[in-house]
C-alpha cells in the first residue's frame, strides 16, 4: 500500500506506465506481502515487495541493466500473457546462489547476485565445499576488512572487493624517513606527497600490513608496478 504523499519509487512509476497482463502476473510473484519472491529471496534481496523493490531487482537481474534497459524489457513484454520468464530467471539466480554458497551469512544480503549469476552461472569449477573453506579463511584474515566483499572476490579474484587493510599515515612517515625519501625502484628522491605505500610481499602471497612489509614508492613506479 502506498501512503498518500509518499514519494513513488522508480519501479512504482514504471508500473503506472506499463500496465497489462504481464505486469499483473509479475505482481503476483513479486509485489505482495509474503509473495513467492519474498519467500525464497528475502535473505538475499534488500527492499520491500509492496514498494516494488523485489520486482525491480528481478528486472535488473534478467536485463543486466537499470532504468532504460528495465523499461525496454517491460515495454517489450507489456502484453505478454504472464511473467513466467522473469519468475523462472529469479528462481534460477537464487538456486545457483544457494548451491554455490549454501552456508548463508547475513553479508550475502543485497549483493549483486544477478550479475554474479550472469557472469559465473555456467562455470563448472565452483565447488561449494572449497569455496566455504576459503570463506572461513578470509573471515579469519585480519587483513580483510569487508566480509561482504568475499563473495565477489571468490568469483572474480578482484582484491579491491575485500577492502584490504592499508598502511596508516604514521607508518608511511616512518618508512619514508627510513628510506630517506628515495624510491626503491628508480632510486630518485621524492616528497612524501608524491609517494605511495606498497606491500613488499603482496597480500595474496601472505604479506601483512606491517612496518616490515611496507615500502614507499614514487607514484609512477608504484602505478606501473600495480598496473593502475
Amino acid at each position: 500500500m502506498i501512503i498518500a504523499g509518499e514519494k513513488l519509487t522508480e519501479q512504482e512509476l514504471r508500473n503506472a506506465i506499463y500496465t497489462g497482463p504481464w505486469l499483473a502476473d509479475a505482481k503476483r510473484w513479486f509485489s505482495k506481502t509474503g509473495c513467492p519472491a519474498y519467500a525464497i529471496g528475502e535473505k538475499y534481496v534488500n527492499g520491500s515487495p509492496i514498494r516494488q523493490e523485489f520486482l525491480e531487482r528481478a528486472l535488473e537481474w534478467i536485463t543486466g541493466g537499470k532504468d532504460e534497459v528495465v523499461e525496454k524489457y517491460m515495454a517489450v513484454h507489456q502484453h505478454d500473457a504472464d511473467a513466467q520468464e522473469l519468475w523462472q530467471h529469479y528462481q534460477a539466480v537464487l538456486d545457483w546462489v544457494k548451491r554455490v554458497f549454501p552456508n548463508y551469512r547475513k553479508e550475502m544480503k543485497g549483493l549483486d547476485w544477478g550479475k554474479f549469476y550472469r557472469d559465473h552461472g555456467q562455470r563448472k569449477d565452483l565447488n561449494a565445499a572449497t569455496l566455504e573453506a576459503r570463506i572461513k579463511e578470509l573471515i579469519d584474515d585480519d587483513e580483510v576488512q569487508s566480509v561482504k566483499g568475499i563473495y565477489e572476490y571468490l568469483l572474480t579474484t578482484n582484491e579491491k572487493t575485500l577492502n584490504l587493510r592499508t598502511f596508516d599515515d604514521r607508518m608511511k612517515r616512518k618508512v619514508y624517513e627510513q628510506q630517506s625519501g628515495v624510491c626503491p625502484d628508480c632510486r630518485k628522491p621524492f616528497d612524501i606527497s608524491a609517494m605511495e605505500a606498497d606491500h613488499i610481499v603482496p597480500w595474496h602471497k601472505g604479506g601483512k600490513t606491517v612496518f616490515e612489509n611496507c615500502q614507499m614508492r614514487c607514484l609512477p613506479c608504484n602505478r606501473a608496478q600495480s598496473g593502475k
